[in-house]
């Protein structure tokens, strides 16, 4: 009998690349029906290929804070990942770009809970009120020179801000992770307002915000020119509990729940 007619390659391609992406066991499954198969789906050019068709990333997991227990976890939405242990007395800081960043007394770690890999950094200033952190792929900072597909096989930057006591300054730092150090602080007054790590960050193209404990104001850190500024919120934001989101097109947005309702605003720009 003559052998059955095979697909070509790229056709068997474009079939494989519209497997779901929420459920990467399909691509697992796929690799074993032959070796041809899984030529093509273990191919880089492939894998690159399926991140691009498929734009987004999926949603995984969440990261979870326990304050009865101090801890972190990974609670996964797929079957495809496993629960993962608590986190010791860690707990989540900042997520982006495939990263997770945890925060301890004297020190942060940056995690990544797909590989469960660790690497933990010293606080390069302990005598300070409160503060909040960031983490991004490093390119972030050079105005969309990533596209952020693969960042976490690639150099990441941490930013930390610090609000202390001593002349009530403002204290930002980062450390990149090629250097392996943290560099020289950026200082400014603080005006009595105090970091806020509850209310996370918000990455709006090439600057960071980090809103205020008690305040209606936001810090606005520019990555590319190590600036810092205060942004005006709205004044609900004294009175209840806000988080700082980055909105669909590209804005610096927050967001709250009252009553069961979440209620979102949007920053617009007057210039």
């Amino acid at each position: 009998m003559p052998r059955p007619l095979q697909l070509p390659d790229e056709l068997v391609e474009e079939v494989l690349l519209r497997l779901p992406p929420h459920e990467p066991a399909a691509l697992v499954r796929a690799a074993l029906v032959c070796r041809r198969w899984r030529r093509l789906v273990s191919d880089p050019g492939f894998r690159r290929r399926f991140r691009e068709f498929h734009r987004h990333p999926p949603v995984l997991g969440m990261i979870c804070n326990f304050y009865g227990n101090c801890a972190t976890r990974f609670v996964p939405t797929t079957a495809f990942c496993s629960p993962q242990a608590d986190r010791g007395r860690l707990r989540a800081l900042d997520a982006r770009h495939g990263r997770v960043l945890l925060g301890g007394r004297r020190s942060v770690v940056v995690w990544d809970p797909i590989t469960d890999e660790e690497r933990e950094l010293p606080l390069p200033e302990w005598r300070f009120v409160d503060h909040g952190a960031a983490v991004l792929c490093s390119a972030a900072a050079a105005a969309g020179a990533c596209d952020h597909l693969d960042c976490s096989h690639r150099p990441f930057l941490v930013v930390l801000v610090c609000s202390r006591f001593e002349g009530g300054e403002t204290l930002v730092y980062t450390y990149l992770s090629e250097a392996a150090a943290w560099g020289n602080p950026v200082c400014a007054q603080q005006h009595g307002y105090q970091v806020d790590y509850m209310m996370g960050s918000a990455l709006v193209g090439n600057a960071l915000y980090f809103g205020c404990l008690f305040g209606d104001k936001a810090l606005k850190y520019n990555l590319e020119l190590r600036q810092m500024s205060w942004v005006q919120l709205p004044f609900q934001s004294q009175l209840r509990r806000f988080m700082l989101t980055t909105t669909e097109d590209g804005r610096l947005g927050l967001a709250t729940v009252d009553d069961s309702k979440l209620y979102m605003w949007s920053r617009k720009d007057t210039h």
